[in-house]
C-alpha cells in the first residue's frame, strides 16, 4: 500500500506527513516525537476522517496494530495530544463525544 499524506496537529506543531500504512503504532509514535516534541509514552492520537469522525489510534500492543488497520485517507488529519499536559478540564477541540 502506497503511503498516506496526512495532516499532524498537535499543540506544538503542524505538518502535512507521508505516513506508512504498514507501519506499527509504535512505529508512528516514534516517528511524530520529532515532529510534535511528544514523547511516544505521553502521545494520545486520533484519527479525524474527512466527515469529522474522530477514531482513536490505540491498541493495548501498539507493536503489533498496523496502521492499515485504520481508515487512512489522503488529507485526513492525525490529531497528537501530550497526555503528560492535559488538564481536567474538557476540551471540545480535541475531547471526542461519547
Amino acid at each position: 500500500m502506497a503511503d498516506v499524506p496526512l495532516y499532524v496537529v498537535s499543540d506544538y506543531a503542524a505538518a502535512e506527513r507521508r505516513i506508512t500504512p504498514a507501519w506499527s503504532i509504535a512505529q508512528l509514535k516514534a516517528k511524530l516525537e520529532p515532529i510534535t516534541g511528544i514523547p511516544p509514552s505521553c502521545q494520545q492520537i486520533f484519527l479525524r476522517t474527512s466527515a469529522g469522525e474522530k477514531i482513536p489510534v490505540e491498541a493495548q500492543d501498539e507493536e503489533s496494530v498496523y496502521l492499515q488497520q485504520f481508515p487512512l485517507a489522503p488529507y485526513a488529519e492525525l490529531l497528537v495530544r501530550d497526555i503528560a499536559a492535559w488538564t481536567s478540564l474538557p476540551d471540545p477541540e480535541w475531547d471526542p463525544p461519547g
